[in-house]
């Protein structure tokens, strides 16, 4: 029987275990593209891949707020719903970006015994297509999405009311991991190669450059974060 203190990590996934950039201008292309093929005029603009980026990591419809403030409400439905299905399809045609070394190193982090989660403020079909194209999804247990709880804040809430671990880290790369894990009272590690701006994690945690690097940084947090005795 493993007596192993049952440890919680709460992975992001944009910019932490995979990157959308190398399609998501295009994909927000055809999306705005079908939406003003069904309601012609709906949006007048293509917002760039590096403006988009800016807002990844929030809650989609405050992306789609944030990117398109002046648009009505139906358009920015019909958008919601476009994006999805284009950005998927993006990703189980693996046009997307696994980060280096990310599935053996989740797959030591699993081994060694830490309960694995996912604190996206993506939607529950992205998440799940993500991890299932890449085969990754086994060693997660069962997702918490923004679509069921609100944000990431909750979403982290929620892991550990479930889970009751005796130890949990938030790993990302944006302030919004920042401070779901701040809310949260747990420690946090921070991403330095995804969309995120460093100014936005440092000062917060231990910092890494390479996933690959993550279980030292995992061990240096908890040694900082001692478990109740």
């Amino acid at each position: 029987m493993n007596d192993r203190p049952r440890k919680l990590l709460a992975f992001d996934l944009d910019g932490v275990i995979f990157s959308s950039e190398p399609f998501l201008g295009e994909a927000y292309r055809q999306a705005i593209l079908n939406v003003n093929t069904a309601r012609p005029g709906s949006f007048d603009r293509v917002p760039d891949t590096e403006e988009i980026l800016q807002h990844i990591g929030w809650p989609v419809p405050t992306i789609l707020q944030r990117l398109f403030p002046v648009v009505d409400e139906e358009a920015i439905g019909l958008l919601h719903l476009q994006t999805l299905e284009v950005i998927c399809g993006f990703v189980a045609d693996r046009q997307g970006v696994l980060y280096d070394d990310v599935p053996a190193t989740l797959a030591q982090l699993h081994a060694d015994g830490f309960t694995l989660v996912i604190a996206s403020n993506g939607r529950r079909k992205y998440i799940e297509t993500v991890l299932s194209t890449y085969s990754i999804d086994h060693l997660f247990v069962p997702i918490v999405t923004a679509d069921e709880v609100g944000d990431k804040i909750a979403i982290v809430k929620q892991y550990l009311v479930s889970h009751s671990p005796l130890a949990a880290l938030m790993i990302g790369d944006r302030a919004s991991d920042v401070e779901a894990a701040q809310e949260n009272r747990i420690p946090f590690v921070g991403c330095d190669y995804g969309h995120g701006h460093r100014a936005e994690i440092e000062g917060h945690g231990t910092i890494i450059d390479r996933f690959v690097d993550l279980p030292g940084a995992v061990a240096t947090a908890l040694a900082a974060h001692p478990l109740p005795s």
